[in-house]
């Protein structure tokens, strides 16, 4: 089950290392403007959303120690624990993401082994 996109929870928009990933896979930061979140554009990143705060979790940086080191098609990435994105989900609501919450706790009690 997915949401159809991927959320990338950024602790600062502003840095030129955003910028430069962004052209690095041959495509533009956006930094937002009015009530236009920031975000990337160009073939390929539009299924991209950029978090820039996130419900039901604690700071970035408390976050960000608690990810899990995974490698996606040769690319180390850090994520959250399941357990934590379905914190978030509960915590914004949003149909779609109460769509998923069945898909993902079954996932996480398969995982657990109960």
């Amino acid at each position: 089950m997915s949401t159809q996109d991927l959320d990338l929870w950024l602790e600062r928009a502003g840095d030129d290392a955003v910028r430069q990933a962004a052209a690095d896979a041959g495509g533009f930061w956006l930094p937002g403007f009015g009530l236009q979140p920031p975000g990337f554009g160009g073939q390929g990143l539009e299924r991209i959303d950029v978090v820039l705060t996130a419900d039901g979790l604690e700071a970035f940086d408390v976050e960000y120690a608690r990810a899990l080191d995974r490698t996606i098609d040769g690319v180390a990435v850090r994520v959250l624990p399941l357990e934590r994105v379905i914190a978030s989900k509960r915590a914004t609501n949003r149909p779609k993401d109460v769509a998923a919450l069945p898909a993902l706790e079954a996932t996480l009690l398969a995982r657990r082994g109960t």
